[in-house]
């Protein structure tokens, strides 16, 4: 056989091994870029449960968005969502879910444009009467809460139920509550009034800062009878044990 008729088949042959090639490097890639997913989420995942406010604990997932070889290669990833059902703080539990922007891969810096939700159930929430001296207990109902309490009017001691608005302050370090509508509970006192002086449209402030890192501030809230709803955000934030547990204050 002369080498003219083995040269041809040669050359056919070059195309089928490059295709082969780059379906091997392209599978590598995809199976290098499956196994590096689990492990940085994993990473950052660990990393927020480490660096927890003292008093706090929880199981945390993070997902790091988009293609994450490029991001690490550049040193940062572009959006990280990071989650947790199971968290609680200062005994009381709830859900949160957050995500980040620019993520430095080492660790170091902050994370910027931090936008997240807090949820807390109905039987959370009545845990937060503790920080407030102005009522006993705080429950959930649709568009705001009900805060009860006693007092005391015309000599008499009452008991009272009154249903209030609530909305995150203008500095973002925490909520106000003004009570509404009362009712007297202590009904075998035969009292009827429409307001009770000191509790009726008197704001009850409640600082939330001290519960979250300092820098992430309370937005908006949305309020139903069996949840409560809390927009966080930051526009950067520390993604260390440092930054994380330092909270805030509304000295």
């Amino acid at each position: 056989m002369s080498a003219a008729t083995v040269t041809p088949r040669k050359r056919r042959r070059w195309p089928v091994v490059l295709i082969v090639v780059v379906v091997v490097v392209a599978a590598l890639v995809v199976i290098a870029e499956f196994v590096l997913r689990g492990v940085v989420d994993r990473i950052i995942a660990q990393q927020v449960e480490q660096s927890l406010p003292s008093g706090a604990t929880g199981e945390v997932e993070a997902h790091a968005k988009g293609i994450v070889i490029p991001q690490l290669i550049g040193g940062q990833l572009d959006e990280v969502e990071i989650s947790s059902e199971k968290l609680t703080i200062d005994g009381i539990p709830l859900a949160a879910d957050v995500t980040a922007r620019d993520v430095p891969v080492d660790g170091k810096g902050d994370v910027r444009d931090v936008d997240g939700h807090v949820r807390l159930a109905a039987a959370s929430v009545k845990d937060l009467s503790k920080y407030s001296p102005l009522f006993d207990r705080l429950s959930l109902v649709d568009g705001g809460v009900e805060l009860s309490g006693k007092t005391a009017v015309l000599g008499y001691d009452i008991t009272y139920a009154a249903k209030g608005d609530v909305a995150a302050q203008d500095d973002g370090k925490g909520i106000t509550i003004t009570p509404k509508t009362v009712r007297i509970t202590n009904s075998s006192l035969g009292l009827k009034v429409d307001s009770i002086p000191g509790v009726t449209n008197v704001p009850v402030e409640v600082c939330t800062a001290q519960f979250l890192p300092s820098g992430l501030l309370v937005r908006s809230l949305d309020v139903t009878a069996s949840e409560a709803t809390v927009r966080v955000t930051a526009d950067s934030l520390p993604l260390n044990e440092a930054g994380l547990q330092t909270v805030g204050s509304c000295g």
